[in-house]
């Protein structure tokens, strides 16, 4: 992620602020399409699956299944149930949710579902702004009532950190990481939060079971040992695999799969979290990406 931000990303002129709607995808039946967006796996969350548990995740889900777009889903059911389990325990003490890597909007649309019933803003934040305007105007399409109330950030959460949250002493967000998961972006990614850590009431991070070719890093629960320490306190998201599950052996991209008997992610709350890094020294501006020659 990090040669797309610096030789692409950074040289856009929206890089670091808030993006319009594009008012041209309002009547677009194949979104991805027109924003260049591909489908590979075709995984579907099926959320389904949790009917009956709670009245507002039904009408969410329902509302999702019912939109008729074409898209993927990053994560599975579970996950998506459970952070919105996450969102609707705390939601008292939140102003804000803050949805990173967005992709095609499968956990963007859950949350989205908690805007409105639970009086909350929803932040988009990602380096794409294709993925940005796909997700919006998916989540318009279900939750059109929901969409005063949601913005689009193009950038990194080290630069969202900078250019939003540095300003807003008010806000109390939880934080959901579906970013890059290569472990040296992700301790970027985590860092920025310690000097935001007073606007930020919860950390719930996905693809901590992922590994894969080594030259991806993708380490994400080694990240936040990292910061947190090996000890840290979380709870368990998502799916977990049994040896046998298919998921557990390397596929066609990138080498990925899962590892057996761990969490697909993790909650950490914020009330009580020990900060192992950065050194409270450093300062903010060290964890920013840095612009180099654009590509090509």
């Amino acid at each position: 992620m990090t040669d797309y931000v610096s030789t692409v990303a950074m040289h856009r002129a929206t890089w670091g602020t808030f993006l319009e709607p594009d008012p041209n995808l309002v009547d677009v039946e194949n979104l991805h399409e027109a924003l260049h967006i591909p489908i590979r796996g075709g995984h579907r969350a099926e959320l389904g699956k949790f009917a009956g548990r709670n009245a507002v995740f039904d009408r969410a889900a329902a509302r999702i299944g019912e939109a008729g777009l074409l898209y993927e889903d990053q994560c599975s059911a579970y996950h998506y149930y459970d952070l919105f389990c996450c969102v609707e325990r705390c939601h008292g003490e939140l102003t804000r949710l803050v949805d990173l890597g967005v992709f095609m909007g499968g956990s963007a649309a859950v949350l989205a579902g908690c805007v409105e019933p639970m009086g909350l803003e929803l932040d988009l934040v990602d380096v794409n702004a294709a993925y940005l305007q796909f997700t919006y105007e998916r989540l318009r399409r279900i939750f059109p009532r929901a969409m005063t109330r949601v913005r689009m950030f193009h950038g990194d959460l080290p630069t969202y950190v900078a250019n939003v949250l540095e300003a807003e002493p008010q806000t109390r967000a939880l934080v959901h990481h579906d970013g890059a998961h290569g472990f040296d972006q992700v301790v970027r990614d985590l860092s920025s939060l310690f000097f935001v850590r007073d606007r930020v009431h919860g950390l719930a991070i996905h693809a901590t079971h992922l590994r894969g070719d080594i030259q991806y890093l993708n380490f994400v629960d080694a990240a936040v040992h990292a910061m947190f320490g090996a000890g840290v306190k979380y709870e368990a998201l998502g799916a977990n695999f049994p040896p046998e599950a298919p998921v557990t052996v390397p596929n066609r991209w990138n080498g990925n799969y899962f590892l057996a008997g761990q969490p697909e992610g993790m909650y950490v709350p914020f009330d009580g979290v020990e900060w192992k890094y950065p050194y409270p020294a450093m300062e903010l501006e060290a964890f920013l990406p840095v612009k180099a020659s654009p590509a090509g």
